[in-house]
């Protein structure tokens, strides 16, 4: 029988983390665990099990899945993370939040960065590209057989099926099948005897378990509504003469929603932070994670004639004085840092500008404060979900092309994986598991 125990991500919105174990081996499947020892929830376990952990599999570079790497090289960790090239292109940028300001966590705690920068510079990163194409099975380890696939969150971002000691598991990362600009492989079910290769991407058979995204629970909008309703809220501030504020990640959404904004609204100022730029340059690097569209879409974005780099205060005072009718792009979803807490300094007066969130927000951060702050006065604050996880349809057509397999609904709170469950449950879906972190589930 094999052990999962859930060191983050069940029953949170972050800290991604999984730990199978199998009499005395270990696997790791993404490391977004806490790193601070007073929060109680330190993996500190690990420090005794790195001589028998066999292999940590890296979904993407977002900070919720990588930031517990400093762990395994100040633990001693020297076997391999399995990932791709796009993926540790970015881990630079994504743990910049270790330097820069406190990463707000789910539950409302903060992570405040350590005394001396963590490094990663001694993880042994190995690419799954280079070992085998998505879809196809290949040996990772004398007794661990392997097979990804594109998960449409970010260039790079993976899910992984792994053969393990007999047992057959999914994690499917951050998986979105709605991205207007990545694309995404689905995981597939295939009766035939696991073999090297399948004839289609994704193809896997009878799976022990499935560790499925279900970030936004029995929600049922499609990507297309969530556009729509952003578009609405967009284009009544720019009637009004407004400046429109969007908050996102450094990498993921915000690269989808510059070239949305860029096609819906040609001739209107666009005001970007830098690092969103050079990102956006890094998509247009990697074609193969892209939908058919996307590369000759980042090129002419970058061709735009109303698209303004900000690189430093003195530019974002500027280019705001000079075009108060406008979209801004800021590099922090949540607006933590005090870049992105000035810029929402210069709008907050004017009653005809917005701040509209794009994603989830964490208790105790500031995007949160001010979305739930019902007495403020001045700009409007909006919360319009941009699709880059699954929700109810999502979850359940993957759990019908999974052949309906023992389930771990995860990256949710745990009221919302709870109603999932109960929902799926309904539908006659059975083994819909909805836990947190510290359990454990045999199987």
């Amino acid at each position: 029988m094999m052990e999962l125990t859930i060191l983050g991500g069940a029953g949170e919105q972050s800290r991604s983390s999984y730990l199978l174990r199998q009499e005395d081996q270990y696997l790791l499947l993404d490391c977004g665990m806490d790193i601070a020892e007073e929060t109680g929830n330190s993996p500190d376990r690990l420090r005794h099990i790195m001589s028998r952990l066999q292999a940590v599999f890296l979904s993407h570079a977002h900070e919720d899945h990588s930031i517990g790497l400093p762990l395994l090289e100040r633990y001693g960790y020297t076997g391999e993370v399995w990932t791709t090239r796009a993926t540790v292109r970015q881990l630079p940028v994504c743990l910049k939040a270790l330097e820069e300001h406190q990463y707000a966590i789910a539950d409302g705690g903060t992570v405040s960065p350590p005394a001396e920068q963590e490094t990663i510079g001694n993880i042994r990163f190995r690419y799954l590209e280079d070992i085998a194409p998505r879809g196809e099975w290949t040996w990772v380890h004398p007794n661990m057989e392997v097979c990804w696939g594109r998960a449409g969150h970010l260039p790079g971002s993976i899910w992984v099926a792994v053969s393990w000691y007999g047992k057959m598991i999914l994690y499917t990362g951050d998986y979105s099948a709605e991205s207007r600009l990545l694309e995404a492989d689905r995981p597939l079910h295939h009766s035939r005897i696991l073999s090297r290769a399948y004839p289609a991407p994704g193809k896997i058979p009878d799976l022990d378990l499935a560790i499925v995204d279900a970030a936004y629970g029995v929600d049922t909008d499609r990507q297309g509504n969530k556009l729509s309703q952003l578009n609405r809220y967009m284009k009544e501030t720019l009637k009004q003469g407004g400046a429109i504020l969007l908050p996102v990640p450094v990498y993921g959404r915000g690269q989808e929603l510059m070239l949305w904004a860029s096609e819906q609204f040609a001739d209107i100022p666009i005001l970007v932070e830098s690092d969103l730029l050079d990102a956006l340059k890094l998509f247009a690097a990697e074609p193969h994670w892209l939908r058919a569209d996307g590369t000759a879409r980042i090129e002419q974005l970058l061709r735009h004639p109303r698209i303004y780099r900000m690189h430093d205060d003195p530019s974002r005072e500027e280019l705001f004085l000079r075009y108060p009718r406008s979209i801004l792009f800021t590099d922090d979803g949540m607006m933590q840092s005090v870049k992105a807490q000035q810029h929402y300094t210069r709008i907050a007066a004017g009653r005809e500008n917005r701040v509209i969130f794009t994603g989830d927000l964490a208790y105790g951060s500031f995007g949160r404060s001010l979305l739930m702050d019902m007495e403020r006065r001045g700009c409007q604050i909006h919360h319009v979900r941009y699709k880059v996880h699954q929700g109810l349809p999502d979850v359940r057509q993957m759990l019908l092309d999974l052949k309906s397999p023992r389930t771990l609904l995860v990256h949710a709170t745990r009221p919302r994986t709870d109603g999932l469950a109960l929902r799926l449950q309904q539908e006659g879906f059975q083994q819909v598991h909805a836990l947190q972190p510290e359990d454990q589930l045999y199987f």
